[in-house]
């Protein structure tokens, strides 16, 4: 009886039938279709656990040794997360078939969301590597932080940060011509789940799936920008709808994180980050300039709260060949140049994507110029003509500036919801 019950056991695990486990079906992973499928586990139909999961570490025996003799916490049959390049996630996601049977494409948001198709990044290694990305999101330092944080340990993986591996859809869901398109209305998925809803695993969901998560219920002041080389259609889609109903809230889900009040060291740049409230920020919740000039589909106007940008209208998820995760699309078009290093001239080629591209102009002869020319060089320096002044020096996430004649005075004495100091 014993040994029938053991042999009965041994069945259903390697059985080559579907796994039967509700929203793990309908994701990228668990998809009989195009879900995970390893090359040395070919008695498995694609999708099933096996395919990362390994009970007794001992499938056909051509798995790589567990890392300091010690068998994986997550039956594993690689080590969770060893470096920025070196990840139980990139054993897949690299766009080779040295483990996957079939090569897995991950393109850019630029590609995906924007629809600029001569984006050669194609894969997530790539995008957390350097080359050819210049910045990307630092995985040791995201597994510091999370260490602790809403149910994480020092076990898990950082890309499970944002990502539920056993819920994430690719986005456009995976099919035969996964990644050769970017993302449509008809072939939506939804790849994140917030960080903050870990905590309780049995609620931890995707997010931007459903009602009161999208960008439109976040604010009524967004407008989403063109795809690219288009006048008519809009991101994330290629479809005309304009508020943000079919945009993932990402300012929500970054915010768990980016907020003004969490500590976040930045190893790639030797301090801590920035600090953001979303609520006062320009580009946020705050009140804009009462009028401002820029680029369509955005409308110059005056009196009101300015446009709610969501955080991917001019950001990568995962990293980027410009500094800070910029795209390299943004608005429709390219960035006139490469953001490679953050100089005097870098920025402007992001702003100008809907901002009036002549520098001089904005700041000292729009109606919403900042500052009246008169007294160059107390604010440029000495010298003809006079030196441009480096964007970082007032353009941040939190910036301020006092005093018009001296906009390197960062004191911390001003309002940004009132524009008032005290």
């Amino acid at each position: 009886m014993k040994d029938t019950l053991i042999t009965l056991a041994i069945c259903i695990f390697l059985t080559t039938n579907p796994v039967y486990a509700g929203p793990y079906l309908d994701s990228a992973h668990g998809n009989t279709s195009y879900g995970v499928n390893r090359s040395s586990t070919s008695g498995y139909t694609k999708g099933n656990c096996a395919h990362c999961h390994e009970m007794h570490a001992s499938i056909e025996g051509s798995e790589p040794s567990p890392a300091g003799g010690s068998p994986s916490k997550f039956t594993l049959f690689y080590t969770n997360h060893v470096s920025q390049t070196d990840n139980f996630c990139f054993k897949c996601h690299d766009n080779t078939t040295g483990v996957a049977a079939t090569a897995i494409m991950n393109r850019s948001y630029s590609f995906r969301a924007g629809g600029w198709t001569a984006d050669t990044l194609n894969d997530i290694l790539e995008a957390f590597s350097n080359p050819p990305s210049i910045s990307s999101h630092n995985l040791g330092d995201i597994k510091t932080f999370i260490t602790g944080k809403w149910g994480y340990t020092a076990d898990s993986n950082p890309c499970c940060a944002c990502h539920n591996p056993h819920a994430v859809q690719g986005d456009p869901a995976n099919s035969v011509s996964y990644g050769s398109s970017p993302k449509s209305s008809l072939t939506r998925g939804y790849p994140v789940s917030r960080p903050s809803q870990h905590a309780t695993l049995s609620t931890w969901g995707l997010w931007g799936d459903g009602a009161g998560e999208k960008m439109s219920n976040y604010t009524a002041s967004y407008q989403a920008p063109y795809r690219f080389g288009s006048t008519t259609t809009y991101e994330p889609d290629g479809s005309s709808t304009t508020n943000g109903s079919n945009l993932t809230d990402f300012n929500t889900f970054c915010i768990d994180c980016h907020n003004a009040t969490n500590t976040i060291y930045s190893t790639n740049l030797g301090r801590n980050l920035k600090t953001i409230d979303w609520d006062i920020e320009k580009h946020g919740k705050g009140n804009a300039t009462d009028y401002i000039t820029v680029d369509a589909p955005y409308t110059s106007g005056s009196g009101s709260l300015g446009y709610v940008l969501a955080c991917t209208d001019c950001h990568e998820p995962h990293g980027s060949p410009n500094a800070f995760l910029i795209r390299k699309e943004v608005n429709g078009g390219t960035l006139g140049g490469t953001i490679s290093t953050f100089s005097t001239t870098d920025w402007k080629y992001l702003c100008a994507r809907c901002h009036n591209d002549n520098n001089e102009y904005i700041h000292h002869d729009a109606t919403d110029r900042p500052y009246n020319a008169s007294s160059c060089s107390n604010c440029h320096g000495a010298g003809s003509p006079k030196p441009p002044i480096e964007c970082s020096n007032c353009h941040f996430h939190g910036s301020w500036v006092n005093d018009p004649g001296n906009p390197n005075d960062k004191t911390p004495n001003y309002d940004p919801t009132t524009r008032t100091t005290f």
